[in-house]
């Protein structure tokens, strides 16, 4: 800035420099074509299915390990039931042991993401598999599978639990494994052909 005085003895005035200047509109438009050009070349790239079913096997896996340590916690059967229909889980605290829902028993319900559902994957963790939820113990409780949490931990059986997107991308199939002895919960993307651990 290059400083001026005025005719007035205590005033000073400032005027840009010539060297200074902004961006024209036209610049900045030009810009923002490119950018959009290449978010456009970008974005079919994106498969934005295979975020929403690791989201899905996210819910699944917590879920699991929130009724596992519950149970611990609280020293009463905690029931997971998969609501394959309605693309759910329902997590049952069964106070008297039961496995029934009673009055006064808290239940919870956790919805999977839009556009994930329960799904026979085109192969299972072990070979192949007759359904979406997989157990050699598992329960039905109110028409729906279910595992129960023991209060030491341990789950009623061995799960295997297999989401996809609703596009059915080959990449796109998740699975949760619970090992029955300890409650034990890790899962899976089927990438290639091939079922490889992941890193939730």
């Amino acid at each position: 800035m290059t400083f001026f005085a005025s005719a007035s003895p205590n005033r000073v005035t400032a005027r840009p420099s010539a060297s200074r200047r902004g961006f024209s509109a036209i610049e900045l438009l030009i810009v923002c074509a490119i950018v959009g050009i290449f978010a456009t070349l970008a974005y079919p790239r994106v498969n934005f299915t295979q975020f929403q079913v690791d989201s899905g096997a996210r819910t699944v896996r917590v879920a699991l390990q929130n009724a596992e340590r519950l149970a611990v916690t609280r020293q009463y059967d905690v029931v997971v039931s998969f609501d394959v229909n309605n693309k759910r889980l329902r997590v049952l605290e069964d106070g008297n042991d039961n496995g029934a829902v009673d009055n006064g028993e808290r239940v919870t319900y956790a919805p999977l993401e839009d556009g994930v559902h329960f799904k026979k994957p085109p192969a299972g963790l072990s070979g192949p598999v007759s359904g979406s939820i997989i157990g050699s113990n598992l329960k039905t409780i109110d028409g729906m599978p279910s595992v129960i949490f023991r209060r030491d931990g341990a789950a009623s059986t061995d799960l295997e639990v297999y989401l996809a997107s609703s596009k059915e991308l080959p990449n796109d199939w998740r699975a949760i494994q619970v090992v029955q002895s300890t409650g034990r919960t890790d899962w899976f993307r089927y990438l290639a052909g091939l079922w490889k651990a992941g890193s939730i």
